[in-house]
């Protein structure tokens, strides 16, 4: 079944979702602290029977947080009928993990004509209520550091939610029964506890802070409150009342899939939703949408306008003030990398077929590092169409042995080792010249290498781990010609790969970027 992603604007916020099937609308909820993604193995199921849309709760994947300092459950339940709003959603049945099982309960209440019943799986229930202390312990903060070591502590601290309850008691009563999530599972949740920074925080506080037990005499749809063993909340179906519809979900997950489908037949609701809108802009904003599955971030466009190829490995994410500050520019994420889908087609292929969905015939090109590469090509396959050529610090070694030695293997270990991996890859990188050769004669001396800035561009990096390394390999091996088109070259001095061209120097700032080609293009 196809998994579509879209964005939805709500307000002054940005909301990103899945949604894939056909039927009567079905909301999915994640759990904290990772994003609708955890969503997509149930959605072919569930799509069988309902429109399933599977949100990215506020502050958490590509949805924007919302304004309250301290959200309360009830505030992201009306938020989310806020979203239902601007999709032109009138009736849903709610489905949701943990956190998200709080949310979808607590919209059943407060917007009982809006829902046709709730399914709320791991329902948030606990025996005491935390304290603040207590929530501050459970809840650290995530506190970049020059090593690296921080990466590592998400990855046993996700992990250790698995094998622990809570997860910083590591004792043997706290031990879980669960089953510790394959590599790839965990390597995702750091991935989205990085997206959503030490926020994540906010909203994973709010079900600890919720009176779980108060909503349900207030219920006036039906609730299904499901439990299975190994989950953390399994223990507190004896502190829910002999009214409350309670069901033991099965462990494995097909069969659990298939049971939580045939409770949500049990009251399906009205309709059907439409199809899903375009995103409204939001000033000062780019607009993010996705065109054949690849996400693009884009100002109004005008003719001419300018395509940024980022630096790959990496995403646009990187380089969303340069689109602000040029306008009239658009930034793909190349295939497999960022949030684009993998495509079995090259770059150069992927980019052209976008040019054509996105009806541009006239453009103008800047690509970065790894990206300049695309470029070039891309300069080569369009001809006249394109009225311009920005290379920024073109990575065009041309070395096959370089390429070779270049990026380590970065894709996802039980041990979480790959995320150091990647991390002092990037910050050598920024020491040395070459970074595996560390001595005295191949010191750089123009190092960015601020923790919490290095830490955004290993995880836009570490988004789609099979494509680091061959992405670095082809740009360190390319073998540049220059196309008949206008050329322009910058470089900022500390970027890695400023000495492998002459180029004009820039400021390493997405304004002085600007200004350059700006006044280039005059």
């Amino acid at each position: 079944m196809r998994i579509t992603k879209h964005f939805v604007t709500v307000g002054q916020r940005r909301v990103h979702y899945l949604r894939a099937g056909s039927g009567p609308a079905l909301a999915m909820l994640h759990s904290c602290p990772v994003s609708a993604k955890v969503m997509r193995p149930l959605m072919p199921v569930f799509g069988e029977k309902f429109t399933c849309l599977a949100f990215d709760m506020p502050g958490f994947g590509l949805s924007d947080k919302l304004p309250q300092a301290k959200p309360t459950i009830e505030d992201f339940a009306d938020a989310l009928a806020e979203t239902l709003d601007a999709l032109g959603i009138e009736h849903v049945a709610t489905y949701g993990r943990h956190t998200g099982a709080s949310i979808a309960v607590v919209f059943a209440e407060r917007h009982p004509q809006r829902c046709s019943m709730a399914l709320a799986d791991g329902y948030a229930v606990f025996a005491k209520r935390y304290t603040e202390e207590e929530l501050d312990r459970y809840l650290e903060p995530i506190v970049p550091v020059w090593d690296g070591s921080h990466l590592l502590h998400l990855w046993m601290r996700y992990r250790d939610q698995h094998a622990f309850w809570p997860w910083n008691r590591q004792t043997a009563a706290a031990r879980s029964d669960a089953d510790i999530p394959d590599a790839e599972f965990l390597h995702r949740g750091v991935v989205e506890m990085l997206e959503a920074g030490n926020d994540y925080r906010i909203g994973y506080a709010a079900p600890f802070r919720h009176d779980a037990l108060g909503v349900m005499p207030r219920l006036k749809v039906p609730v299904c409150f499901g439990n299975r063993p190994g989950d953390s909340m399994w223990r507190t179906r004896e502190l829910y009342p002999s009214s409350a519809w309670q069901e033991a979900i099965p462990r494995e997950h097909n069969v659990a899939t298939l049971r939580e489908r045939e409770i949500l037949l049990k009251h399906p609701p009205r309709g059907a939703p439409p199809p899903a809108p375009q995103a409204a802009p939001l000033p000062g904003r780019t607009t993010t949408d996705y065109v054949d599955g690849m996400l693009v971030r884009s100002t109004a466009l005008d003719k001419c306008p300018t395509l940024i190829v980022h630096h790959a490995p990496g995403s646009s994410f990187l380089y969303d003030d340069l689109v602000l500050a040029l306008g009239n520019a658009f930034a793909p994420d190349l295939p497999g990398h960022g949030e684009s889908d993998p495509a079995a087609e090259g770059p150069v292929d992927a980019v052209e077929r976008l040019l054509q969905r996105m009806n541009i015939d006239q453009l103008r090109i800047y690509g970065h590092n790894g990206g300049a590469a695309v470029a070039v090509e891309l300069a080569h396959r369009l001809g006249s169409r394109v009225r311009g050529l920005v290379l920024d610090a073109p990575a065009f070694v041309n070395d096959a042995q370089l390429a070779s030695r270049y990026a380590p293997s970065v894709e996802p270990t039980w041990d979480g080792s790959h995320w150091l991996r990647a991390w002092h890859h990037l910050r050598d990188s920024e020491l040395w010249w070459p970074w595996f050769e560390r001595k005295h004669q191949n010191v750089r001396r123009t190092a960015r290498i601020d923790p919490e800035q290095l830490t955004i561009r290993v995880r836009e990096a570490m988004k789609q781990p099979p494509s680091y390394e061959p992405a670095w390999r082809a740009c360190l091996s390319y073998a540049w010609r220059a196309p008949k088109v206008a050329l322009l070259t910058i470089a900022a001095p500390e970027d890695v790969f400023a000495h492998i061209m002459p180029a004009k120097p820039v400021e390493d700032n997405a304004a002085s970027r600007a200004r350059a080609i700006k006044e280039w293009m005059q």
